[in-house]
């Protein structure tokens, strides 16, 4: 994986689970991270390379924050020999 495609999955990720970089920046900050919001903010938008391990605490941090989401609706599915 390139640093490129990691930090797209990374704007990905947070656009999908609503998460604007205020909040993910809180997480990554209590975990460690050492940038500013305003340097995430940047990273998030493909404005700021970040070396490896960064992006890793970046990608954990956001993973963290998803994996505490409540769970959305799912459709469900219908067995194929039911009798409905």
């Amino acid at each position: 994986m390139t640093a490129q495609t990691q930090q797209h999955s990374t704007w990905l990720a947070a656009h999908h689970a609503d998460l604007l970089a205020r909040d993910l920046w809180l997480h990554y900050f209590s975990i460690g991270g050492y940038l500013t919001e305003f340097e995430l903010d940047a990273y998030l938008h493909g404005m700021l390379p970040l070396p490896q391990g960064e992006r890793n605490t970046v990608a954990l941090a956001l993973n963290e924050l998803i994996d505490d989401l409540p769970r959305r609706p799912r459709a469900d599915y219908v067995q194929a020999w039911s009798s409905d």
